[in-house]
Order: structure tokens, then C-alpha cells, then sequence
């Protein structure tokens, strides 16, 4: 969140304007007196400017800004001169009648004026600021987020990377492969291709360092992957694909789903002599969209775990993204097993600038 600027920053943006102040009056009084007018003078009006800085808040700035905008910080600029000098007024009388004892006022017309005038330039002066203090203040949490995000998009990268090119993995799909040759030379030349695709996808993630690709190119990577996890586990990996083809112009970070296919087969699939079913689907629902899977193995334990290092990651990475309109559940499926649904807008642009 936001915040407004340091009340230290703003007393300090003041003392500049109460030297000056205070240098002109002390042409006519003396120094102590002069010093007291110019505090008087500017202490309504800083006061007053403390409300101003919560403006940008309620009023944001935006590229869409129309008459309206500026029409109601012309209204909160008389306002404000209005009340900020009327207390100045005040506050000036109420002193030189307790020093002095007169009742006649301390300042002419024109002078009043004139400090009206310099009043609505505080409030511009304020507004300014604050808009500007805003508008920085978000450029750095943004960077910071961009920051935070390429980092966690890196170790995504690295995670996958590493799976991909485990000993394990390549040992066992080039062990496949050769199993293959003699008595299915075909399914071995298949397996090597979705092996060549999914090093490939994951190297040209890593090399173009995106944010974002498709929904079809995510998923013809899961798909190669779990082909090769297919040929590996033979018939003890049982697929069920599905997916709504108005989504695959969608745009998702890369690797949204390979954790969740890797954590499925693991847990559901190679621990158990039967093997296990893995079900993948894409929906759209309304503006949302959502990616699931699941599988038919053990399910959850009566006490989750908090998830391994490529799950936090993953709600990390939706986190920051989506600025935490995206989420990552699991639960445990009908008829057992475990479903782990990933919820995130179809339109990243729609998302709210952050507060």
C-alpha cells in the first residue's frame, strides 16, 4: 500500500516559505514579531495541506482523466484558499489583538488578495507533489515486483530445467527409448521427439526469459512431457486430456502447469504397482480462466504439507503477476485423489493498478 509522504519531508518542503515569510515581514517589525506572523501566516494552510496529500488516493491520475478531474480539484483549490486564508485571517487578528490590544486589522485588502492567490498556489503545489510522490511511489513497487518476479520466473526456469535434464529423467527416457527400437521403433522415434521438444521449449524459456506465452504452447509442452511419462509408466499411466479451444489463445506464465503434472505423476502414479490416472482440463469461466489437475492417487494427508519448492514458487510467481488476482488451490477430489486448480483472469491487462 501506498503511503503519503513523510510528514518530516513535508514540514521540511514549509521552512523555505516561512524564511521567506518571515524575511519580508521583518522589514516592518521586529525579527521575534515577524518570525510569529509568518508562522500564522503559513500554519492554516499547512495544516490544511495534510488533507490535500490524501487526495491522490480517492482521485487517482490516469490517462482517461476528462473535465471532471480537473473541475473538482478547481472546486477543492477555492475551498481550500477559502478556508486556508479566512484562517489566516483569523488566526493574524486574534494575535495582534492580544499583542497590541487594537481592533484594527494587521493587513490591507489587497494584501488579503494577494494571499489568496498564494494560497491556491499551495494547493497546486501540494497536489502536485503528492500526484508526483504518488506516481513514484508505484514505480517502485512496481519495479520491485518486476524484480521479485523475474527472479521467481528464473528459479521456475532452473526447477524445470533441472527435472528435465535430471540423469533420472534422461536415463530413463533414453532407457524407454531403446526398449522401444526393437519391438516399436516408431514409439521410440516418438519418444525422443517429445524428449527434443520439451528440452527445447524449456531452453527457449530460459533463453527468452518470457513472462507470459500462450495457453497451446503450455500445453503442447505438457502434453510432450506427459507423452514421455506415458511411454516410461506404459499402461500404468492413464491421460485424460481436456480442454476448451477458446482458451488456447490465452496468455499464462510459462511452466503454470508442468509442476503440477510432475506432482501428479510422482505422487499418484510411480509409487503405486496399478499406476494412476492424470486428468488435465482448461475451462473458461466467464472472464476467468481455469487450468485443473488431478489425479485418482493417495489425495491429501489430514495435515497438507505447505508444498514442495515448485509449488511455492508457483504461487509466488501467480502472486506477483497477477498482483493477487490469481490463485492456487488443492483439494482433495471426489472419489479420492488430489485436485489442484489454478484460477487467473483471461485479460492481464483488466487488472487494478495497485493501490
Amino acid at each position: 500500500m501506498q503511503r503519503r509522504p513523510p510528514l518530516v519531508h513535508y514540514a521540511a518542503a514549509w521552512l523555505p516559505l516561512a524564511i521567506v515569510y518571515g524575511a519580508l515581514y521583518a522589514t516592518a517589525m521586529p525579527p521575534a514579531t515577524a518570525a510569529r506572523a509568518a508562522l500564522l501566516t503559513l500554519l492554516p494552510y499547512a495544516i490544511l495541506g495534510l488533507a490535500v496529500l490524501a487526495v491522490p488516493r480517492h482521485l487517482p491520475w490516469h490517462e482517461g482523466r476528462g473535465a471532471g478531474f480537473f473541475l473538482f480539484h478547481l472546486l477543492l483549490t477555492l475551498a481550500f484558499t477559502a478556508v486556508g486564508t479566512g484562517a489566516m485571517l483569523g488566526l493574524r487578528t486574534l494575535e495582534w489583538r492580544l499583542v497590541t490590544g487594537s481592533a484594527a486589522l494587521p493587513f490591507e485588502r489587497l494584501n488579503v488578495a494577494w494571499q489568496a492567490v498564494v494560497g491556491g498556489l499551495f494547493y497546486l503545489a501540494i497536489a502536485g507533489g503528492a500526484y508526483a510522490w504518488r506516481h513514484a511511489a508505484r514505480l517502485r513497487a512496481e519495479e520491485a515486483r518486476a524484480g521479485r518476479a523475474d527472479a521467481l520466473r528464473a528459479r521456475a526456469e532452473l526447477a524445470v530445467l533441472r527435472s528435465q535434464l535430471n540423469p533420472h529423467f534422461l536415463l530413463n527416457t533414453l532407457h524407454t527409448a531403446l526398449g522401444l527400437v526393437s519391438r516399436d521403433p516408431a514409439a521410440a522415434e516418438r519418444a525422443l521427439e517429445r524428449l527434443g521438444e520439451v528440452l527445447h521449449y524449456g531452453l527457449r524459456m530460459h533463453r527468452e526469459a518470457l513472462d507470459q506465452v500462450t495457453l497451446a504452447d503450455e500445453w503442447a509442452f505438457v502434453r510432450s512431457y506427459l507423452d514421455i511419462e506415458s511411454l516410461r509408466f506404459e499402461g500404468r499411466l492413464r491421460l485424460r486430456l481436456e480442454s476448451d479451444p477458446r482458451t488456447m489463445d490465452a496468455l499464462v506464465p510459462p511452466f503454470v502447469l508442468q509442476p503440477l503434472v510432475e506432482n501428479a505423476v510422482v505422487h499418484a502414479v510411480a509409487p503405486r504397482r496399478t499406476g494412476g490416472t492424470v486428468a488435465v482440463a482448461a475451462r473458461r469461466r466467464g472472464a476467468r480462466l481455469e487450468l485443473e489437475v488431478s489425479d485418482d492417487g493417495p489425495g491429501l494427508p489430514p495435515v497438507p504439507p505447505p508444498g514442495g519448492l515448485g509449488l511455492r514458487t508457483l504461487r509466488e510467481r501467480l502472486a506477483l503477476l497477477y498482483a493477487g488476482d490469481a490463485r492456487l488451490t488443492l483439494a482433495s477430489a471426489e472419489g479420492g485423489g488430489l485436485r489442484a486448480t489454478i484460477d487467473l483472469p483471461l485479460d492481464r491487462d483488466a487488472l487494478a493498478e495497485p493501490a
